[in-house]
């Protein structure tokens, strides 16, 4: 591991995950010219080192043809970090979808300017901001508002009273919004240690049920927490319901 801004302060920590040794290296000076801290990995297995304790507040991963998108995965299985994908020139179009549903947020292909790149990492930064821990987080989606910092629920102006474990997976939810959380990821934020995939299913369950049941206008056609199928759930921050969104997509 090494850190081009080592001894400098940083509040924002990149991980860069990048085969090619000279994209490495000049993204990493791009980054630390940004007073960010940079960590680039050398390895898959060191990667995946940085991503267990929320030491991480982006990661950049390179992809090449030889690379395959299981390492966004197991990426995406450890930390809820905004994922950027460094795209070979040429790869799939299909690779590049699969890499998105499996968890990464956005994806550059090579070769790239620096404005463009810095402007998808700030995106990504401002997406997180205004929910990250420290900062007042207040969200409002139709009737329904939430205040990170003061622990409160309001449904159609009234109060909402959830149970501890209920909240602090709604509030997990809501800063990762439009992203999706795997189940053993949210397990781990929420109840702090990692479990199998069924153990994770398992608990979350139940509590997914009764945060519908207490937030949701229609609990069993859910409009902010979404089931994302054979991987997780998902809080989306959205003005229609999604039958309405889809129509609207579809018409001639």
């Amino acid at each position: 591991m090494r850190s081009a801004s080592e001894g400098r302060e940083a509040t924002i920590t990149i991980l860069l995950v990048e085969p090619d040794r000279e994209m490495a290296r000049r993204v990493e000076e791009v980054l630390a010219a940004e007073g960010m801290r940079v960590i680039v990995a050398a390895s898959r297995e060191e990667a995946l080192s940085h991503t267990d304790d929320g030491e991480v507040d982006i990661v950049v991963l390179g992809l090449n043809r030889s690379e395959g998108m299981d390492l966004c995965w197991r990426i995406r299985e450890r930390t809820t970090a905004p994922l950027l994908v460094l795209a070979e020139d040429g790869m799939a179009e299909a690779t590049l979808a699969r890499g998105l549903e499996w968890g990464a947020d956005a994806y550059l292909e090579k070769p790239f300017t620096v404005r463009i790149f810095l402007a998808q990492v700030y995106a990504l930064l401002r997406r997180i901001g205004g929910f990250r821990p420290g900062h007042a987080g207040q969200l409002q989606v139709g009737g329904l508002a939430i205040n990170v910092t003061q622990h409160e629920v309001m449904v159609d102006g009234e109060p909402v009273h959830l149970t501890p474990t209920e909240y602090r997976i709604l509030s997990c939810l809501v800063r990762n919004s439009g992203r999706a959380l795997s189940h053993r990821s949210l397990v781990k934020q929420v109840h702090g240690y990692d479990c199998d995939l069924d153990e994770a299913k398992e608990i979350l369950k139940v509590h997914i049920h009764n945060l519908r049941r207490k937030i949701e206008p229609r609990p069993h056609h859910s409009r902010f927490i979404r089931s994302v199928r054979g991987f997780g759930y998902m809080f989306e921050r959205r003005r229609y319901d999604r039958e309405e969104l889809d129509r609207t997509l579809t018409k001639p």
